[in-house]
């Protein structure tokens, strides 16, 4: 006999794993399996509601951006360059649950808030758990940040207090902004 016919020899005898091989490698994927669990509580998780609180926090951002260029003297998307037409003339908050904002339009400025066409109303309120800004003399409305569960605003004379609670997942933050009428 040959060594390679020894060789096939005692390779052929050999069918599969024997049950202590079988135990040894369960165990080691048991044990690995801890690990890994492990490893996720420790590092996946709270990566995980970072960016959950991340989403939150860009929500907020959008919102106060949006706020910021509507409250910021005169209507944003007036393109004639002059500095009386669209001017901010009034701001109103029915029921502390919505923001109007009014900017004077029209061909005779009177500078006052008449909240009808000429003039240009900008609303913003909270349906559906999202921010949304209604331009009611086009009939336009824009989802400015999702996720909000509340806007609670507060008149305080030539400013207004605006608090924005947003939920996300198991977390929910709430953001306080002051708007000064220019």
């Amino acid at each position: 006999m040959s060594n390679r016919q020894k060789l096939v020899t005692v390779w052929s005898h050999r069918t599969g794993f024997t049950l202590m091989e079988a135990v040894v490698v369960s165990a080691l994927m048991a044990f690995l399996a801890v690990l890994l669990s492990t490893a996720w509580a420790a590092w996946g998780r709270p990566s995980a509601e970072v960016a959950d609180r991340l989403h939150i926090a860009q929500e907020a951002q959008l919102a106060a951006a949006s706020l910021t260029r509507d409250l910021c003297g005169s209507w944003a998307q007036d393109q004639s360059g002059t500095k009386l037409k669209y001017k901010f003339v009034g701001r109103m908050q029915p029921e502390n649950a919505q923001l109007r904002l009014c900017f004077d339009g029209g061909d005779n400025l009177n500078g006052l808030a008449d909240w009808a066409a000429p003039d240009v109303v900008i609303t913003y309120y909270v349906e559906s758990k999202k921010l949304i800004r209604w331009d009611e003399t086009s009939g336009m409305t824009f989802t400015v940040a999702r996720d909000v569960d509340n806007l609670a605003l507060t008149n305080l004379g030539n400013r207004v207090q605006i608090k924005l609670t947003f939920e996300y997942r198991k977390f929910n933050q709430t953001y306080t902004m002051i708007g000064i009428d220019p």
